[in-house]
Formats: C-alpha cells, structure tokens, sequence
C-alpha cells in the first residue's frame, strides 16, 4: 500500500487504537488520517491527536490538498494531517 486514507475518529468509525494497527500491518508509504473531530465538526468522534500521539514522521499540510507522485514518495512512513476544508 503506497496511500492509505484511514478514518481515525472512533463512533462511527474505527478509532485511533485500530486505525494504528491498520498502519502498522500494512506499513503504507504516506498516511492520510480522516473521520476526525475539528473546531467546525460536532459529530461525536475523537481529534486526530489520539492517532498522532506518538507517532513519528508527522507532517501538518496547511492545505486540504496534496499531491502525490509514485516515484517522490517516502521510504519510510508518512502521515500527512491536511489541513480541514470544512
């Protein structure tokens, strides 16, 4: 897996603790979490700081867009939190 969008925010989803386990056993390139509570959002779903916590190679993407290219991306994990449209 090179991509791996993966909802993070538990409730109606998986939560942070499974989302982490799904990272681990497949070992994406980059990591897109989603599904996570922000200022504009009052659904009841965890931040995306319990998926974070602990985690290395963490970008914050001030955009809600990224683009990728097969032969640019990381060797080792990525996460990239983008920055929420909404």
């Amino acid at each position: 897996v090179d991509v791996l969008l993966i909802p993070v925010g538990g409730f109606f989803t998986i939560d942070a603790v499974v989302a982490s386990q799904v990272c681990d056993d497949l070992k994406p390139r980059v990591v897109v979490p989603m599904h996570y509570k922000t200022s504009k959002l009052e659904y009841p779903v965890a931040g995306v700081d319990d998926f974070l916590k602990g985690k290395k190679n963490v970008k914050n993407i001030d955009s809600s867009e990224v683009e990728l290219k097969a032969g640019q991306l990381p060797g080792a994990t990525e996460i990239m939190v983008l920055k929420h449209a909404m």
